[in-house]
């Protein structure tokens, strides 16, 4: 799976062209070593980078390549030279932009720095439903807008305080597919969270902590591009978006706000996403509360897929789906807890009372 990850967000960008590869470090998405043509910044440069995971055994020091410009502050285009702004073709950053405070500002650096017109914007973003971020709620536009307002440089003590939290892992694990998770767990006490929110500062020369500050499913990242685009935030809108089978989802992102026919088209398409997100965390959901059902549904959904590819099974096979369906929401329905069971039984109850009421 990991091999296929730069392939699958490089589709359809050659070697040749101008890329700006942001955030690197030890797992760069298109490596020089590989003939891509590509400019790396990040946080710090090449022989900081060794210095800083040269203990770690789940890091290979040898992926570092040459830092051509560090990015300390500021805003992203601010670390390129002007004369370079809008001469590139493509800027990826892999599970990047969940950690930049101004988020608003980095799609507004981003359109300087590409191209005007066929410029991409590549991105591998983690899927909160799949990773340590599992129990934090999606972030809004609204929070976006305020983090901008306050031209955040570094995360808030909240901000802080939360990802600590609120973090978890599975055994030793910080991200995994759709399965259950029998072992997890909070790496962080609350004490811990607490110290940090208490150790933060508003000095803007105090030492930077890093920490994810923004969290997405699938949906929840396009309705966040569609609104931050109406409002005129980002002047992007998706080209296609992936889910992976774990942690992350992969997106290009083109030149130009989206457009509606009408503002109702516009409104349709918001509630439309905001349904989506609910259907996705109750996928997520499921895994955690009823990970027994979640596994029925699934294979459920492989023998629907399965059926829909073989025509001439069609009509009798679905009406044995069907019933399948009918069984498998029966035996959910009596698993849950008996509170549930109550208020799924309201209809029969009511109409044992009016039975009762017309016998006396």
């Amino acid at each position: 799976m990991e091999v296929d990850r730069p392939k699958a967000l490089l589709r359809g960008i050659g070697r040749s062209s101008r890329l700006l590869e942001l955030g690197a470090s030890i797992s760069p998405m298109a490596p020089r070593s590989a003939g891509w043509n590509v400019t790396i910044v990040d946080h710090a440069s090449q022989e900081e980078l060794i210095e800083k995971y040269r203990n770690d055994p789940n890091a290979n020091v040898a992926n570092i390549e040459k830092v051509d410009f560090v990015w300390s502050g500021g805003p992203l285009h601010g670390a390129i030279p002007q004369e370079l702004h809008g001469t590139y073709d493509v800027l990826i950053a892999s599970h990047v932009i969940e950690h930049i405070p101004d988020l608003i500002a980095f799609f507004e650096s981003a359109r300087k720095l590409l191209h005007p017109e066929h410029g991409v914007l590549a991105l591998a973003v983690p899927d909160k439903r799949w990773c340590f971020d599992a129990l934090r709620p999606v972030s809004t536009t609204g929070q976006m807008l305020e983090a901008h307002l306050l031209r955040r440089q570094r995360h808030s003590a909240a901000t802080h305080f939360d990802s600590s939290a609120y973090i978890v892992f599975d055994g030793n694990r910080p991200g995994w597919g759709r399965e259950p998770l029998p072992n997890l767990y909070f790496p962080d006490t609350l004490e811990d969270a607490l110290a940090k929110f208490r150790h933060w500062s508003p000095d803007p020369n105090a030492p930077y902590v890093d920490c994810h500050a923004w969290y997405f499913t699938p949906a929840s990242f396009r309705l966040n591009v569609l609104e931050l685009g109406v409002i005129g935030n980002c002047d992007w809108h998706i080209d296609w978006l992936e889910p992976r089978p774990a942690t992350e989802f992969l997106t290009h992102l083109r030149p130009g706000a989206q457009r509606f026919a009408s503002p109702q088209e516009r409104e349709q398409q918001r509630m439309a996403l905001l349904k989506q997100i609910f259907a996705e965390l109750r996928e997520q959901i499921n895994w955690l509360v009823e990970p027994d059902l979640a596994v029925a549904e699934r294979e459920l959904r492989q023998i629907r897929t399965m059926l829909q590819s073989s025509p001439m099974l069609q009509p009798q096979a679905f009406q044995e789906l069907h019933q399948v369906a009918e069984t498998a929401a029966m035996v959910r329905t009596a698993l849950r807890p008996p509170r549930a069971v109550w208020h799924s039984a309201l209809p029969l109850r009511r109409l044992i009372a009016r039975l009762r009421g017309r016998a006396a």
